[in-house]
C-alpha cells in the first residue's frame, strides 16, 4: 500500500505531497492540471520497487520511465519540471512509512539515482489508461503489430496491461464466485449490467451474452450461463462496456485480487462511458477497496464523484476512507497545488 505520493520539480509539479488513503483516492482537477501524471509516478515507483538494484537495472528503469511518460527528448531528463531545470524526485511511502524514491538529474545528464533504505512493502499495481485496450489484442497476439511497434504507438500502460490480458493465467471462475465474495459480487454485478461476459480463450477475445445462475442443488454456488450462438468480436461492441470488460478480465486473471501491497490505477473511469454505468462502476470499486485493494482514480467528472459521496459507508469507525485530493493551477505563475480533504466538500 501506498501511503504518501511526493513529486518534486517532477513534469508540471513544483512540490506537492499527497497523504493517501489505504482504501480509495480520488485526483481531481481541469484538464493539464497533471492527474494523470501523478498516478504515473506513483505506478512506475511501485513497478520499479520490485526491480533488483543491480548492474543493468538503470537501464531498465530508465526504458520504464520513458516508456510511461514518452518525454519530448526520450530521456529520462526530460521529466525534469523545464520551467526549474533542477533535478527533481519522486517518492512514495509504504503503510510503515518506509520511503522508497528516485532522483532524476538535469536534462543535459538523464542519470538517476534509487533512494531506497530497507525494501519497501509495496507490490506492482495494475493500470487501466483512458483507452481500453481489448481491440489491440487480436492484432498483437496475431503478429500484426509486434512488442516495438505496440512500445512505439502507445505508452506503457496500454503494453503493461495487454501483456497482463495477453500472459495472466485465468483462475477458476466458479471457486471465485464462491471463496471472495466481494469481488464475485463485482463479477455478477458486471455480468448484470452489460449483458454478459467478455472472455479470452484460444487467443480470441469475444464478448457472449449471458447471464449468473445458481446450482439448484447447491446453494450459493454460481456459474455463468450463456446464451447459445451470442458470440460478438470485442469491436462490435460499445467501448463503454469493453472498459467493463476490462474489469471482468482483471479479476478473472488475479489483475485485480485482495492484496493490499498493490494498488489499482484508472485514469478516468468515465471515459466514454454510459452515465447510466456510473453507478455501478462506482459500487464496484468500494467493493474492491473494501476487498483490501488500495484504488487510486483520476477523473474531472463530478457526477463520477457525487456517486461515491452517495454511495459511501460514512460510518465512522467502519466507514469507507475515501480521500479526494484537488489539483490547482495558477493562472498568473502556472504553479499546481495539490489540496487533500477526507470531506466531498473539498471538490464540491
Amino acid at each position: 500500500m501506498i501511503s504518501k505520493i511526493v513529486l518534486e520539480n517532477f513534469s508540471a509539479f513544483k512540490n506537492i505531497e499527497l497523504d493517501c488513503s489505504p482504501q480509495i483516492n480520488i485526483i481531481v482537477g481541469e484538464n493539464s492540471c497533471g492527474k494523470t501524471q501523478i498516478l504515473k509516478a506513483a505506478y512506475a515507483l511501485s513497478k520499479i520497487s520490485t526491480i533488483k538494484n543491480d548492474k543493468g537495472s538503470e537501464e531498465i528503469i530508465k526504458r520504464l520511465l520513458t516508456g510511461l511518460f514518452k518525454p519530448r527528448s526520450r530521456m529520462v531528463g526530460g521529466l525534469v519540471n523545464r520551467h526549474v531545470g533542477s533535478d527533481c524526485k519522486i517518492a512514495i511511502e509504504d503503510s510503515y512509512g518506509i520511503p522508497f524514491g528516485l532522483n532524476i538529474q538535469s536534462k543535459s545528464d538523464s542519470s538517476l539515482t534509487l533512494k531506497s533504505g530497507q525494501p519497501v512493502d509495496v507490490e506492482s499495481g495494475v493500470f487501466i489508461p483512458t483507452k481500453e485496450v481489448l481491440t489491440l489484442l487480436p492484432a498483437i497476439e496475431s503478429g500484426a503489430v509486434d512488442a516495438k511497434q505496440l512500445k512505439a504507438l502507445f505508452d506503457g500502460t496500454v503494453v503493461d496491461l495487454c501483456n497482463a490480458f495477453i500472459e495472466g493465467e485465468e483462475m477458476d471462475e466458479k471457486q471465485l464466485l464462491k471463496n471472495d465474495q466481494r469481488l464475485g459480487g463485482v463479477l455478477k454485478s458486471l455480468v448484470e449490467n452489460v449483458g454478459g461476459q467478455y472472455r479470452y480463450r484460444d487467443n480470441d477475445h469475444y464478448f457472449v451474452a449471458g447471464k449468473y445462475e445458481e446450482y439448484k442443488e447447491k446453494k450459493d454456488d454460481f456459474w455463468f450461463k450463456s446464451e447459445p450462438g451470442s458470440e460478438l468480436s470485442t469491436t462490435m461492441t460499445a467501448e463503454g462496456y469493453r472498459k467493463i470488460g476490462m474489469l471482468q478480465q482483471l479479476i478473472l486473471n488475479g489483475g485485480i485480487n485482495s492484496s493490499a501491497k498493490s494498488s489499482l490505477f484508472w485514469d478516468e473511469p468515465e471515459a466514454n462511458l454510459n452515465p447510466k454505468l456510473m453507478k455501478m462502476v462506482v459500487k464496484s470499486l468500494l467493493e474492491i477497496s473494501r476487498n483490501g485493494k488500495q484504488v487510486f482514480i483520476a477523473t474531472h467528472e463530478y457526477v463520477l464523484l457525487k456517486w461515491f459521496d452517495l454511495l459511501a459507508n460514512k460510518d465512522e469507525r467502519l466507514g469507507d476512507s475515501i480521500r479526494y485530493h484537488l489539483l490547482s493551477k495558477d493562472p498568473e505563475t502556472g504553479e499546481i497545488t495539490c489540496e487533500s480533504s477526507d470531506d466531498y466538500c473539498l471538490i464540491s
